[in-house]
């Protein structure tokens, strides 16, 4: 046997065992979670046991006797009782950043997350708050990754353009005014104190407008790497294979989008199999956030819509367009009349149209009604 054959099978052997385990440990924690419910969707785990299992055999794979620190003060685990979802995070960090067109300067909360959700797999999202998302109506955008867009910049679709909104939305009703500090530890010192974390909720010293982004970072191609009957450990791999399958089949085939699904024989956006299994994960993640039940919603999906409606949010929602130019009319066009998406079509839309549109849509959602203003979303030079 080769050398490197014998280090792929033993390896191999080794992932089984993990599996193994995981699998005994989830029905500990489920009889931990049951025990514990009290009422709550959400019980986190606070055995100090069981917690350092599931940080030494889940998503981390992290031993706490090895750290330099105890892990509790960095993660959190808990079950979503709903769902049956386990989820592990860090505490948070802040962050100072600037927003992608105008370079407006905001703060975020930045939340990264894993999430073991039965009748699908392993979903991995991370999360910015912005602001008070504890109390009033709460602006979410939830998004699916979508690397042509955001790692090449194809304008086929609108995925970058709708994160891009978002992120100028973020900075323009919570705008950041930085201290005129030159030492790069004592800004840093700064930005830490513009959010602080007191029994699981993360506020802002600045508490402005409500702002949550949700990235799904495993759900490239409309969560493409579901399969039936199966709990997938990789779901970004398997998504993203599916998806590049997909965009082959469109140009190589002369097929519509759903038609590039069919082409490798899955089900146009696999999310809706399941019970819309694929969608379920926003409302896992705030229900784990514990925000505000009122959200005002980016979206044109109804499968989205509907997912945090049943779970109990009151939902208003504002169409999210990005930008539709030539490159992106046909895709456009077809996730209407294809995936029954809300309100998108082939009409062409700028970036500045867009932006001046969220912002009146999204004020007159808010009590009182945010002040008239034409904002300028020029690119900094």
């Amino acid at each position: 046997m080769l050398a490197f054959q014998e280090t792929m099978l033993n390896g191999m052997d080794s992932f089984a065992e993990r599996i193994e385990t995981k699998k005994r440990l989830y029905e500990k924690i489920l009889r931990y979670a049951t025990a514990e419910r009290n009422g709550h969707r959400f019980v986190k785990i606070a055995d100090r046991k069981l917690f350092n299992d599931v940080l030494e055999n889940f998503g981390t794979v992290l031993p706490n006797e090895a750290a330099l620190h105890d892990l509790s003060t960095l993660y959190d685990i808990g079950l979503h009782l709903d769902t049956g979802a386990l989820i592990i995070t860090n505490k948070g960090a802040t962050l100072f950043c600037h927003s992608p067109r105008t370079q407006t300067p905001f703060i975020c909360r930045h939340i990264g997350c894993c999430v073991y959700l039965p009748g699908l797999g392993i979903e991995v999202a991370n999360i910015a708050l912005v602001g008070n998302v504890y109390d009033g109506p709460v602006v979410l955008r939830s998004e699916s990754a979508c690397t042509p867009s955001f790692l090449f910049g194809s304008q086929r679709c609108n995925c970058a353009h709708q994160w891009e909104t978002i992120r100028e939305l973020a900075a323009h009703f919570n705008p950041a005014k930085p201290p005129a500090i030159e030492c790069g530890r004592e800004f840093e010192k700064w930005v830490q104190r513009q959010f602080t974390y007191d029994r699981g909720k993360h506020i802002a010293m600045n508490a402005g407008q409500g702002m949550i982004m949700i990235h799904v970072d495993t759900q490239n191609g409309m969560g493409s790497g579901y399969s039936k009957n199966e709990f997938s450990f990789d779901l970004f791999s398997r998504a993203s294979l599916r998806h590049r399958g997909e965009y082959s089949a469109e140009q190589i085939h002369q097929t519509s989008m759903a038609g590039g699904f069919h082409a490798i024989g899955i089900t146009p956006d696999p999310r809706g199999e399941n019970n819309d299994i694929g969608y379920k994960i926003t409302s896992i993640l705030l229900d784990w956030l514990h925000v505000s039940k009122d959200l005002i919603f980016l979206s044109n999906n109804k499968s989205k819509i509907r997912q945090l409606e049943s779970a109990g949010y009151r939902v208003k929602r504002i169409k999210s367009l990005g930008t539709v130019n030539a490159a992106g009319a046909q895709e456009a066009e077809e996730r209407g009349t294809e995936f029954d998406h809300l309100d998108i079509g082939p009409a062409f839309i700028s970036f500045e149209e867009e932006m001046a549109r969220l912002i009146n849509d999204i004020g007159e959602q808010l009590t009182p009604p945010l002040p008239s203003q034409q904002p300028c979303f020029c690119p900094s030079v």
